[in-house]
C-alpha cells in the first residue's frame, strides 16, 4: 500500500507515446502535469498498478526502476546506459548483501543501478576525483531513496586508498589500466572486476594490465547492442526505428584468483 514517503512513477495512459513523472508522496503534495494537477492524498492508500483519473485522461502508479531514475537526473557528465548497467550487474552477480565498489561516479548512472542490486542489505562505495561530480550524483541519488546503501568519496584509486573487502569492482573512467594494481587488494578471491572502455586502444591497454598482474584472470571481453522496433499489429508493421544506439563501448570483466 502506498503511503507517505514512497516514491511513484505515474504514467500517462495514451496510444502514444506516454509522459511519466516520478515524485516522492507527501501529505497534501501535488504534481502538476499536462494531464492536471495530480493530488498525493488521492494516491495515499492506493497500490502500485492502479490506474487512477487526473482532469485530462488517466495515469497508472509504479514503482519506478532504476532505468526510469536515470530519465529524471542531471547530468553533467556522459552516462553509462541502463542496458550497460543492467548486464554489468548482471556479469558480476551483484545481488543483495554484496559491498561492491565503482570509481568514475559521474552523474550516478552506475551508482543507481548498484545500490538496487545490493539493497537493502549490501552497501556501494563509490569514487570519482570531482568533488562537483560527486555532489550531482548525490543529489541525483536523493530521489532514489537508494541514499544510505552509498558512501561517495573523493578519491584517486590509481593510488592505495582504505576500503572493506569487496564482492567486486567497476571502472568507468578513460584510463582504467592504471587502477588494476591498486583494485587488486581490495577485491575478495574470486571478486569481479568490471571495465568500461570506448575505444579499442583502451581495450588493448585494460586487457594487457590485466594479463600482467597474477592476481587477476581475464573472463571475457565484448560490446553491448540494442535495437529497438516500431510494431502496428493493426497494420502489421514491425520495423526497425530509425534512431537507435548502435554501439556504447565494450565490457572487459576478470576474475580475481587468490595464488
Amino acid at each position: 500500500m502506498l503511503k507517505e514517503g514512497c516514491i511513484v512513477r505515474a504514467v500517462e495512459i495514451t496510444e502514444r507515446k506516454p509522459k511519466s513523472w516520478i515524485f516522492r508522496l507527501e501529505n497534501e503534495g501535488e504534481k502538476s502535469t499536462h494531464l492536471g494537477r495530480i493530488d498525493h492524498d488521492k494516491i495515499i492508500g492506493l497500490k502500485y498498478g492502479q490506474v487512477i483519473s487526473v482532469t485530462k485522461g488517466q495515469i497508472v502508479l509504479l514503482k519506478p526502476s532504476p532505468r526510469d531514475f536515470l530519465r529524471s537526473f542531471t547530468l553533467k557528465t556522459q552516462i553509462l546506459y541502463a542496458d550497460d548497467c543492467a548486464v554489468a550487474c548482471s556479469v558480476a552477480g551483484v545481488g543483495n548483501g554484496m559491498n561492491v565498489g565503482e570509481a568514475g561516479t559521474g552523474s550516478g548512472a552506475l551508482t543507481t543501478f548498484l545500490a538496487w542490486a545490493v539493497a537493502p542489505d549490501g552497501h556501494v562505495y563509490s569514487f570519482d576525483v570531482n568533488e562537483k561530480h560527486l555532489r550531482n550524483a548525490e543529489q541525483n541519488i536523493q530521489m532514489t531513496g537508494l541514499q544510505n546503501n552509498i558512501t561517495f568519496q573523493v578519491q584517486d584509486i590509481r593510488e592505495s586508498f582504505n576500503v572493506p573487502l569487496l564482492d567486486a569492482f567497476f571502472l568507468d573512467f578513460s584510463t582504467p589500466f592504471e587502477a588494476i594494481d591498486s583494485i587488486a587488494p581490495t577485491l575478495i578471491g574470486g571478486g569481479h572486476l568490471i571495465c568500461f572502455v570506448p575505444n579499442w586502444g583502451q581495450v588493448e591497454q585494460t586487457v594487457e594490465k590485466i594479463n600482467q598482474n597474477s592476481a587477476f584472470e581475464l573472463q571475457q571481453v565484448f560490446e553491448i547492442t540494442r535495437r529497438d522496433f516500431n510494431v502496428n499489429p493493426k497494420k502489421h508493421i514491425m520495423r526497425p526505428k530509425f534512431r537507435s544506439i548502435v554501439y556504447s563501448g565494450i565490457l572487459i570483466h576478470a576474475i580475481k584468483i587468490l595464488s
